[in-house]
């Protein structure tokens, strides 16, 4: 080995890690490893408070719509996540509304009246919230 040989990766240049912030690369990433898709938290409970922040005019139904529909896919990732106790009275009484409501949602279309798809989009807001507490309650680890 002569003096004059470069040591291999010498002339890369050097910059700083990034590290994937758009959940799209997040999900490609995961699914690449054959890892299970961890449960955002943080999204669902900024979508449950933007849900249930109280507007006196009726928001726009395009908004209750997607609103209600992202709620809807929040709610039912928790409930095949879900693998706690459903023996307690309380916990079988929040799978049946939740239930119920996931039923509910699919008699919802166009022709229903604003203030029943914003009632149906809050009580939606309720109940994920409440399967978050019983979630962090029963000291589940964040998947």
């Amino acid at each position: 080995m002569t003096s004059n040989r470069r040591t291999p990766g010498a002339h890369w240049r050097k910059r700083p890690l990034r590290f994937a912030k758009d959940s799209r690369t997040l999900h490609r990433l995961l699914a690449a490893l054959n890892r299970p898709l961890p449960i955002d938290f943080a999204t669902i409970s900024r979508t449950v408070a933007q849900a249930l922040d109280f507007q006196l005019p009726l928001p726009e139904r395009a908004w209750v719509d997607a609103t209600t529909l992202t709620l809807r896919g929040h709610l039912q990732l928790l409930l095949s996540e879900y693998d706690g106790d459903t023996d307690a009275p309380s916990s079988l009484a929040l799978h049946r509304d939740a239930y119920r409501l996931l039923e509910l949602c699919g008699t919802f279309d166009a022709t229903t009246p604003p203030l029943h798809a914003y009632e149906l989009m809050r009580a939606l807001a309720e109940t994920t919230r409440s399967f978050v507490d019983l979630h962090e309650a029963a000291g589940e680890p964040d998947r």
